[in-house]
């Protein structure tokens, strides 16, 4: 049997105990959050010597820097790294923490221009900090944008929210694009194998109905919205930009609606700590009971647990890729 281990550091200091640790990612959001629950009072050692026993609460401050390393016997992974963003003093002590963005809250953004790409207003948000973009930035336009004192994550989250982009932070890496990034990394999960539980669903493409608000973003940066698809259906919105005509949105926007309607799972499973599951992944689902049900989603949101309890890793999918 494996021995569940955490390596937690943060300012510098080390520790091997901890009450729990929740770590969430999501696609949808710009930053990676994780909580920290230690000990009221920590034991110092040195040499294995004990030294004295501390508040835990006064040995950190916000800004300091952490680093989370979990996994089975000696055998540890960084899950996650970043700031301390909050304390809550108490039994147990909570600490908040968040990953880059801490960096990008605090840089901020007095701007404008009369023409601008994408790419240029995304570099603006970042100068300055260890953060890099990846991935292909979209060529999109704008004409009079500014940035009028606000911090760089906001601007960012701002940009993700307006005009549908894919941006979130892995690491120091700004993954940037206009529809869900994949690095291709392939984690399989099997039913009644891996899987400890799940609340997933089979939907039949055949009784899915979906209503389309399409999005328009002229050059001038004005926008136009139209409603397509099934009146009635679940709603996803989608985004054009600099079309040449108008009339092209309908036929675009009813495309866009079909890599929603698909024969699949939708929800999400819950594994231990191995496979390991990130943003961006692609899951492999299989069920032994119905092979013809295997399938590739994209990972939308991964939350790991680590505590007195277990180890747990929720993973949510996200549409379709493959069969």
């Amino acid at each position: 049997m494996y021995a569940l281990t955490a390596e937690i550091t943060i300012a510098g200091k080390k520790f091997t105990r901890v009450n729990e640790v929740e770590i969430e990612s999501s696609a949808k959001v710009l930053e990676d959050t994780c909580k920290i629950k230690l000990p009221a009072t920590a034991r110092l050692t040195r040499a294995g010597e004990f030294i004295s026993e501390v508040e835990t609460a006064k040995k950190f401050k916000v800004g300091d820097a952490v680093k989370v390393q979990l996994g089975y016997g000696n055998s540890l992974r960084t899950e996650f790294e970043g700031f301390v963003a909050k304390i809550k003093p108490g039994t147990p002590v909570e600490i908040e923490c968040v990953d880059a963005v801490w960096l990008l809250r605090r840089k901020n953004l007095k701007e404008s221009f009369r023409t601008v790409d994408l790419g240029t207003l995304l570099e603006a948000c970042v100068e300055g900090t260890p953060i890099s973009l990846v991935g292909t930035v979209p060529t999109i336009q704008f004409k009079n944008f500014y940035f009028k004192n606000v911090t760089a994550a906001y601007a960012l989250q701002k940009l993700k929210d307006d005009y549908g982009l894919t941006l979130y932070l892995k690491g120091n890496h700004l993954r940037v694009g206009l529809t869900s990034f994949t690095d291709n990394v392939v984690v399989k999960f099997g039913l009644g194998q891996n899987v400890i539980e799940n609340n997933l669903e089979w939907v039949d493409e055949n009784d899915t109905r979906i209503k389309i608000k399409a999005v328009h973003w002229r050059k001038d940066n004005t926008k136009i919205e139209k409603p397509f698809g099934d009146a009635d259906g679940e709603e996803r919105t989608v985004f054009f930009y600099n079309l040449d005509r108008e009339a092209d949105l309908e036929k675009m926007a009813i495309a866009a609606a079909a890599k929603f309607k698909y024969s699949g799972f939708k929800g999400g499973v819950t594994a231990f700590l191995l496979p390991n599951a990130e943003v961006g992944n692609v899951a492999r689902l299989s069920d032994p009971q119905f092979s013809e049900r295997a399938g590739d989603y994209l990972v939308d949101k991964v939350t790991t647990t680590f505590g007195t309890s277990g180890a747990r890793r929720k993973v949510e999918l996200g549409i379709k890729v493959s069969s």
